[in-house]
C-alpha cells in the first residue's frame, strides 16, 4: 500500500513539475492592466526614455487613482509588498516565457505572494505612491525577462533584460 502511494505521489509531483514547466515555456497574449485603458492611455514613446540618470524601463499608464489592476497575464505572484523606494506598492508576477511583470505606484494591492492568477484577477489599483507622489495617478509596467525576447533592451545595471510593453500593448490591439 506505501509503495503504491509513493509510486502516485511521485507521478503528481511530475504531472504539476510538466504543467508549471509548459506554462512557463508557452506563449501567452497580454491584455492593458488597467481596467479600461486604451493606447490613448500610454506614452508609447516612454519605453527606454531617458529618466534622470537611468531609462524608463516600462510604459506608464494613467487613469483616475482607484482605477482597477488585472494582471496582463496568469502567473504567480512573487512580490506583493510597500516599499520606500520608487516604485512604492508594487506587484510581481512570474509568468509564461520566463518573463516577470512589474506592477508599481498602486494605491492599494489586492492579492499576497504565491496567489495564482489569471488575467481577471485583481491584484491593485492605480495609485501615486513612491516616486510618483504628487504626479498624475498612473500604473507603471515593466517586463523584465531572464532571456531576450522581441523587441527589448539590456539594463546592465540589473542584470536583466527588458520586454518593450508598449510594443506588446500594441500588438494585442488594446
Amino acid at each position: 500500500m506505501k509503495k503504491n502511494r509513493k509510486k502516485w505521489l511521485k507521478r503528481i509531483m511530475w504531472g504539476i513539475m510538466a504543467f508549471i514547466t509548459l506554462n512557463m515555456l508557452l506563449p501567452s497574449k497580454i491584455q492593458n492592466p488597467v481596467e479600461g485603458g486604451g493606447k490613448n492611455s500610454y506614452n508609447p514613446q516612454s519605453f527606454w526614455h531617458p529618466w534622470g540618470d537611468h531609462k524608463h524601463r516600462g510604459v506608464d499608464i494613467f487613469a483616475p487613482k482607484g482605477t482597477v489592476v488585472h494582471p496582463a497575464v496568469g502567473g504567480v505572484v512573487v512580490a506583493a509588498m510597500h516599499t520606500d523606494g520608487t516604485g512604492g506598492n508594487i506587484v510581481l508576477v512570474f509568468s509564461s516565457k520566463m518573463r516577470f511583470h512589474y506592477y508599481a505606484h498602486m494605491s492599494e494591492i489586492d492579492t499576497h505572494v504565491g496567489a495564482i492568477i489569471t488575467k481577471k484577477s485583481v491584484i491593485g489599483k492605480v495609485g501615486d505612491t513612491g516616486n510618483a507622489a504628487g504626479k498624475p495617478p498612473h500604473l507603471h509596467y515593466s517586463i523584465p525577462s531572464v532571456i531576450p525576447q522581441g523587441d527589448w533592451r539590456w539594463d546592465s545595471g540589473m542584470n536583466l533584460f527588458f520586454v518593450n510593453p508598449v510594443k506588446e500593448l500594441d500588438n494585442v490591439g488594446v
